[in-house]
C-alpha cells in the first residue's frame, strides 16, 4: 500500500513537473509572441511619423528653396538661420529628433537645411548648417539619389543611433533633392522595453500561481485538493482578467498609434489649409489689383466726355465711342468678379482662343491708362493660330505683367516709356526699357507679399497670382530675364 503511494507520488511529481515545463514553455512563446506583435505595430507608428514628418519639412521649406539652393553662397547665414528655427519646431511639434534636407554634388552629400535640438539651438553649438558635408554618409543614403524610392534605415553616425527615412523629390526645374527624419533608436527600445516588462510581468504572475497550484497538487490530501479545486477556479477567474488586461494594453498600444497618426494628419492638414485661406487672400487683392485699371480707365474716358462737352466738341459719333469704352470697362468690373469667384474652382473649360485675341483684349482695358501716361504699346503678332486654355486667367496674367511694366517706367521716370509685345503660336512676350529688375531680387519676384515697389503700395501676389495661372492651370512656363533696356517676360504655353 505504501509502495503503491509512493507510485502514485511519484507519478504525480512527474506529471507536475511536466506540467510546469510545457506551462513556462507556453508561458515563454506567448510572451515572444506578444513581443513581436508589439513591435510591429511600433514600428508601423514610427515609421508613418518619421514620413509625416519629412513630408511636412517638404512643405515648410517650399519648392523654391530647393531650385535656389544650388552652391555654398545662394542661401544666406539668416535666411538658413530661419529655416533651421522653422525645421526645429516642426521636429519638436512632430516629436521626432531631427529632420533635413539634402543634396547630392559630384558624390558627396550635403545639408542644405536641418532641425536642431533645444540644447543646441540654446547653446548655438554644433548647428548643421547649409552646405555642410555628410562625412558619414551611408551607402544606403547615397542609392535613394539613384532609385528614387522612399527608404527606411537604421544607422549610426556622430549624432546617434537613429531609424530614419528618406523621401526622394525633384522640382520642375530638375533639382533632386532628399528629406529625411531621424527618431533615436534608444527611444523605440524604450518603448519595447517596457511593454516587454509588463508581459514579463503578467506571464510570471500567471506562472507562480500555477507553480503554487502544482504545488498543493502533490502536498496535499484529497480534501484539501477539492478546495484547491475552488481555488483554480477563482484562479481561473483572475487569470482571465488578467489576460484581458494583457488584451487591453495592446489594444491601447493599437489605440495610441492610431491617434499618433491622426495627430500628424491633422497637422497636415492645418498645413494645407493655412495654405488655402492665404491663397483666398490674394485673390483679394487680385480683384482690387484688377478693378483699379478699369475705374481709373473710366475716370479718364468720363473726364474726356466731360471736357469736350464743356468746349462744345463733343459730336455724336466721339459720345457713342467713349461710351462704348465705360460700358466694356464696366463689364470688364462684372467679369472679373466672376472669373476670380470660380478662381480655384476645378470645374472651368478651357476654350479655343489665340493669343492674339487675349492681349488685344488685355490692352483695349488697360490702353486708356497707359496713354494717359504717355506710355508707348509697340505690338507684333506672329500667329493668330487658337489653342485650347483658360482665356480669361491669361488675360489677367498679361494685365498683370503690363501694370507691373506701368509701374516700373512711371516710379523710375523713364523719359520715353515703351512696351513692347511681341505673340507667337503659344508664346508671348511682353518687354519694357524700365532698366530691368535688380538682380539681388530677380530670383524673389514671383514668391507671394514680394513687392519691387518703392513706396509698398502693392501687395506683392500680382506676379505670384501669374505663376500660378501659368504653370499650375495652363501648364506652361512663365520666367523673367532683364535685357539691354528693361526687363523681359516670358510666358510659355
Amino acid at each position: 500500500m505504501t509502495g503503491k503511494l509512493l507510485k502514485n507520488y511519484k507519478i504525480k511529481n512527474s506529471i507536475a513537473l511536466c506540467f510546469a515545463f510545457f506551462v513556462f514553455l507556453g508561458s515563454a512563446a506567448n510572451s515572444y509572441i506578444n513581443y513581436i506583435e508589439n513591435r510591429k505595430i511600433l514600428y508601423e507608428s514610427i515609421d508613418e511619423k518619421l514620413k509625416d514628418a519629412a513630408l511636412s519639412a517638404n512643405l515648410v521649406l517650399q519648392e523654391s528653396f530647393f531650385d535656389k539652393a544650388i552652391d555654398k553662397n545662394s542661401i544666406s547665414k539668416n535666411e538658413d538661420m530661419k529655416n533651421i528655427r522653422k525645421l526645429s519646431k516642426l521636429a519638436n511639434n512632430l516629436k521626432v529628433e531631427y529632420v533635413y534636407a539634402m543634396i547630392e554634388k559630384n558624390n558627396k552629400i550635403y545639408f542644405i537645411s536641418s532641425s536642431a535640438t533645444k540644447k543646441e539651438l540654446k547653446e548655438n553649438k554644433n548647428l548643421t548648417k547649409y552646405y555642410d558635408i555628410y562625412e558619414e554618409a551611408t551607402d544606403v543614403l547615397k542609392s535613394v539619389f539613384r532609385t528614387n524610392k522612399i527608404t527606411f534605415e537604421e544607422s549610426t553616425d556622430k549624432w546617434g543611433t537613429f531609424r530614419s527615412i528618406f523621401i526622394p523629390y525633384k522640382t520642375k526645374n530638375g533639382n533632386r533633392y532628399i528629406i529625411g527624419a531621424d527618431i533615436k533608436i534608444d527611444y523605440i527600445k524604450s518603448i519595447l522595453k517596457d511593454s516587454l516588462i509588463k508581459n514579463i510581468e503578467i506571464q510570471m504572475f500567471i506562472l507562480l500561481i500555477l507553480f503554487i497550484l502544482g504545488y498543493y497538487f502533490i502536498k496535499i490530501s484529497k480534501k484539501e485538493l477539492n478546495e484547491i479545486l475552488s481555488l483554480k477556479k477563482r484562479l481561473d477567474i483572475t487569470i482571465e482578467e488578467k489576460t484581458k488586461e494583457l488584451e487591453k494594453l495592446n489594444n491601447s498600444l493599437e489605440q495610441r498609434v492610431k491617434e499618433e497618426i491622426e495627430k500628424n494628419r491633422q497637422k497636415e492638414q492645418f498645413i494645407l489649409r493655412q495654405s488655402k485661406l492665404a491663397q483666398m487672400g490674394e485673390m483679394l487683392s487680385m480683384i482690387a489689383h484688377q478693378w483699379r485699371q478699369p475705374l481709373s480707365a473710366i475716370a479718364a474716358t468720363s473726364s474726356a466726355i466731360y471736357i469736350k462737352a464743356s468746349s462744345q466738341k463733343l459730336d455724336m459719333e466721339k459720345a457713342k465711342e467713349l461710351s462704348k469704352k465705360i460700358l466694356d470697362y464696366t463689364q470688364h468690373l462684372s467679369s472679373t468678379i466672376s472669373d476670380f469667384r470660380n478662381f480655384f474652382q476645378s470645374n472651368k473649360n478651357k476654350e479655343s482662343v489665340s493669343l492674339k485675341t487675349i492681349v488685344q483684349e488685355a490692352l483695349n482695358i488697360i490702353e486708356a491708362s497707359l496713354e494717359n501716361r504717355n506710355i508707348k504699346i509697340n505690338t507684333k503678332y506672329h500667329s493668330d493660330k487658337e489653342i485650347v486654355t483658360y482665356k480669361n486667367e491669361l488675360k489677367q496674367v498679361v494685365l498683370n505683367i503690363v501694370k507691373n511694366a506701368e509701374d516700373a517706367l512711371i516710379e523710375k521716370k523713364i523719359k520715353d516709356p515703351i512696351i513692347n509685345i511681341e505673340v507667337f503660336e503659344s508664346i508671348i512676350t511682353i518687354e519694357d526699357n524700365a532698366r530691368g529688375v535688380p538682380l539681388d531680387i530677380i530670383d524673389k519676384i514671383f514668391e507671394p507679399y514680394f513687392s519691387t515697389k518703392t513706396q509698398k503700395d502693392g501687395t506683392g501676389l500680382g506676379l505670384y497670382m501669374s505663376k500660378i495661372i501659368v504653370e499650375e492651370h495652363c501648364k506652361g512656363k512663365l520666367t523673367v530675364e532683364n535685357t539691354d533696356t528693361g526687363a523681359l517676360f516670358r510666358i510659355e504655353l
